[in-house]
């Protein structure tokens, strides 16, 4: 199965998964006031976020901010966000897309821009896991003129009328990779740690580890010390929102736009 896309206009843009928020603006060529300040957080970001316990060349250099400058003038763009390269290797080598002599290497990552069609695109492999996408995502959104977002790839399947080679596109999605673990011997009705500050919530729901035991005959109450994780929300700060104050979000919506566009979208499968 195709994994669904997930697209945001950047006006709209959430942080998500990360610490340091940068707000998301369109580049120019000329960096004056906010744009200095901008490439220079970020210099700073890349300095001692990006890679741990591996040296990291920091420096932003004119010719990398001249090449950036440049490639924004053909902008904006559709940014494709793909994680890993048995993923981007069939849009690479796919007749549909058209590539520039423009590649941006910036940060780990590997900018290629060109075209779907007549829609000027920059396409960049995040690697695995959320933290490596959000990286990335921000990279791509506080360097370049970015229009939206889409990102695409493989998938796992728990629907069982979905099948190899189907292409699914949510209208919402959710991260489901922050929970609070509850202490052994406790249950529904028992608070959270920090549930009165608003850190953590019982309003979404649980998974209790006993439902899941195997191998135990019937006359048998399966039981589990793992007990409970209850899944939480992910806290947002808004790029247009008043800085540390911090909004929750368990189902993010895809923009509205690119869904109805999605939904208009008709693929044929080839005969196997």
């Amino acid at each position: 199965m195709i994994e669904a896309f997930v697209s945001i206009k950047r006006n709209t843009l959430f942080s998500y998964f990360t610490s340091s928020i940068v707000p998301a603006r369109k580049p120019g060529i000329k960096m004056e006031g906010g744009g200095r300040v901008v490439y220079m957080f970020l210099a700073a970001f890349l300095c001692f976020n990006i890679a741990q316990h591996a040296f990291v060349s920091c420096a932003l250099t004119s010719e990398l901010q001249r090449k950036i400058a440049e490639a924004n003038q053909e902008g904006p763009y559709l940014g494709l966000v793909i994680p890993i390269t048995f993923e981007l290797h069939p849009l690479l080598q796919n007749p549909a897309y058209t590539a520039s002599d423009t590649i941006i290497d910036l940060a780990g990552r590997r900018f290629r821009f060109g075209a779907i069609g007549e829609k000027p695109v920059i396409l960049v492999m995040t690697g695995l896991s959320i933290i490596n996408a959000a990286i990335t995502t921000q990279l791509l959104l506080s360097f370049f003129a970015i229009e939206g977002v889409v990102h695409y790839g493989i998938a796992g399947n728990a629907n069982p009328s979905l099948h190899v080679g189907d292409v699914t596109i949510p209208q919402h999605w959710a991260h489901l990779g922050l929970w609070s673990w509850q202490r052994y011997g406790l249950g529904p009705d028992d608070k959270l740690p920090l549930e009165n500050n608003g850190d953590y919530t019982r309003n979404i729901g649980f998974l209790n580890f006993a439902d899941f035991t195997s191998n135990v005959s019937a006359d048998i109450s399966a039981d589990n010390q793992l007990n409970n994780i209850w899944f939480q929300p992910e806290e947002i700060f808004p790029v247009d929102g008043i800085p540390e104050e911090r909004q929750h979000a368990f189902w993010v919506p895809i923009d509205p736009n690119y869904y109805h566009i999605a939904k208009k979208l008709q693929v044929n499968h080839p005969k196997l």
